[in-house]
């Protein structure tokens, strides 16, 4: 089977662990897509400030602050930046109640990942995110 073809499409993969960093960089690039780590809050909102990202997906424990912190910084640059966050926990930070993100529970099957970065991309894919 061919490489997919590499877009303009730039994910962010925020996680302290980089092992995981890893793979999932590994699934995303494997659909064609650019990917950014970071590996705590602060990169994460230096990352957002420099580069035009499409879709973040956050870890919900990240060194340097909360996750509500990592999304704040995410926000101020991307408005309406598509976020995923990941937890080991079996629901969703309380603190992320009113923000608009998806939530996935750890381990998350590649697969389920990689289904749900396509149904948060398809806006920008169909032009209709800025």
């Amino acid at each position: 089977m061919a490489d997919p073809e590499p877009t303009d499409i730039v994910v962010l993969v925020a996680d302290d662990d980089a092992l995981v960093r890893s793979v999932l960089r590994m699934a995303l690039a494997s659909r064609g897509l650019a990917v950014v780590e970071s590996s705590d809050v602060e990169e994460t909102g230096r990352a957002a400030q420099a580069q035009a990202l499409h879709l973040a997906v956050l870890d919900v424990n990240m060194p340097g602050g909360s996750v509500l912190d990592a999304v704040a910084a995410l926000r101020a640059s991307h408005a309406h930046l598509p976020v995923l966050v990941l937890s080991g926990d079996m629901s969703a930070p309380a603190e992320l109640d009113n923000a608009d993100y998806e939530f996935a529970r750890k381990p998350i099957e590649l697969d389920d990942f990689l289904e749900r970065v396509e149904r948060l991309l398809s806006p920008t894919r169909n032009g209709s995110r800025p």
